[in-house]
């Protein structure tokens, strides 16, 4: 395995673990855990209905990631934005090579990600 794979795969694995230690975690949470990163916190409004999201963004890795929360106020969705199509591929590849894909669900069969019934939190 060549140097460039290896950084890939401590990426991607960096990459997985930002988006799980996102997941059901407060907006004031989020923002003292990512208070070194730039961040954007958007609130959008719709004929009564009050949505609110946070997007960070991490230069170095080439992605932002965008959380949208439930209406308890913790972060129920997690979007990954990258810069370059490669790193889906890339990411993609990985997840192929260490988790499993349940084709019934048709998503990604993460630890920690697949909660009970009604949540709705997933890699897709």
């Amino acid at each position: 395995m060549d140097n460039n794979n290896i950084a890939g795969i401590k990426g991607y694995y960096y990459l997985l673990q930002q988006i799980t230690s996102l997941l059901n975690l407060s907006l004031p949470e989020i923002r003292q855990k990512y208070i070194n990163y730039p961040y954007c916190l958007i609130d959008y409004f719709e004929k009564g209905v009050e949505e609110k999201s946070i997007e960070i963004r991490f230069d170095q890795e080439e992605f932002t990631l965008t959380c949208l929360f439930s209406n308890e106020g913790k972060c129920e969705f997690v979007y990954l934005f990258p810069d370059k199509n490669e790193y889906v591929k890339g990411f993609i590849s990985y997840l192929e090579i260490t988790q499993n894909y349940d084709y019934l669900m048709n998503r990604w069969a993460i630890p920690g990600l697949h909660k009970s019934e009604g949540n709705r939190t997933s890699i897709q």
